[in-house]
């Protein structure tokens, strides 16, 4: 009895090894059962292969506007169930969606080389930016996209998006910069309209000192209520006590303020010069202190000032004799300024 051997079978063939396909007999015959005739002339090799291909690129576009409609027609999650019970994943369903909606978002001419150009192409183009695909198929038949590799034209997309955000980067800038520069003009315009003609820079001091003013005027309208809740302790049980020191510290600070105020007052007299006495609220020379009440301003601030840090230090020590002590010497009190 004869011994029956196997069919040989094509050698599986790496993508990228196409050069070593070694078409054999087995190769022609697998090919028959397809319904592929491989044994043609080169021409006719050639015109079947890009009647397969162009098929391929409307099988695929059929197929995604029939998913497209059956997944309208789809409850929530039903869509998936329904593509991998018949042997295929969502993922793929959906790639094909994107092609048939990329290919019937274009014209008409354009849909003729979409459907001539490999699919992996169209789905890279159809993911790029609006810019990017009308510069690349503005070219017509003619444009680079026929001869890019898959990876390069991944590649030349990449690079003019990159472009695109670049200059859309410094056209906003450029846009901010105008639109702020026009802001700084029509408020110099107002300005000088609503100061009858006043230079810019002297309009701009005005606004600071009279901001200054207005807050310096808040600042002692705000210390009134406080010290009026301070005196209203002077009673009390417990912090009584405390009014006298606190009073005095807010004297000093007052004291202080007061003498920084009549500097500013006599320096702006004094740049006025003669001009002073012709305004209509013209200060009281009476109003500034001499040179003597100043020294004896600034000896009585350096007086009550040493009188409350001795208050705070001798407070701070009663506390800590208040604490439980350990071992060792007990602290000197602070001792008391000099009348």
């Amino acid at each position: 009895m004869t011994k029956k051997t196997a069919p040989s079978v094509p050698a599986v063939i790496e993508p990228d090894n196409v050069v070593g396909f070694e078409i054999s007999d087995n190769v022609v015959a697998f090919a028959a059962e397809l319904g592929v005739d491989l044994t043609g002339s080169l021409e006719e090799r050639a015109d079947l292969a890009a009647q397969h291909m162009n098929r391929s690129q409307r099988h695929m576009l059929a197929a995604g506007l029939v998913l497209a409609s059956v997944k309208a027609d789809c409850e929530h999650g039903e869509f998936a169930a329904l593509v991998e019970e018949r042997g295929f994943e969502e993922r793929s369903a959906q790639r094909a969606m994107q092609y048939a909606k990329f290919v019937l978002s274009r014209p008409d001419d354009e849909r003729r080389r979409l459907l001539e150009t490999p699919s992996s192409k169209v789905l890279a183009l159809a993911s790029a930016d609006p810019e990017v695909i009308e510069d690349l198929l503005k070219g017509g038949d003619d444009s680079d996209l026929n001869t890019l590799s898959v990876r390069e034209l991944r590649q030349r997309i990449k690079d003019a998006e990159k472009y695109a955000a670049d200059l859309a980067a410094q056209r906003d800038t450029a846009e901010a910069e105008r639109d702020g520069l026009a802001k700084k003009l029509k408020k110099r315009a107002r300005d000088a309209e609503d100061h009858d003609g006043t230079p810019e820079v002297v309009a701009d001091i005005r606004a600071e000192v009279g901001a200054l003013v207005k807050k310096a005027e808040l600042s002692i309208d705000s210390l009134h209520p406080v010290l009026v809740e301070l005196v209203g302790f002077s009673g009390h049980e417990l912090i009584g006590a405390w009014v006298t020191p606190s009073v005095r510290l807010a004297l000093s600070g007052l004291v202080a303020l007061r003498i920084q105020l009549d500097g500013k007052i006599k320096s702006c007299v004094d740049a006025l010069g003669e001009d002073a006495k012709k305004l209509q609220s013209q200060p009281d020379a009476l109003a500034f202190l001499d040179a003597s009440e100043v020294k004896a301003v600034a000896e009585e601030w350096a007086s009550l000032t040493t009188v409350h840090g001795y208050e705070s230090e001798q407070r701070a020590h009663e506390r800590k004799q208040a604490k439980p002590r350990g071992k060792g010497r007990p602290e000197a009190p602070p001792k008391a300024p000099k009348a």
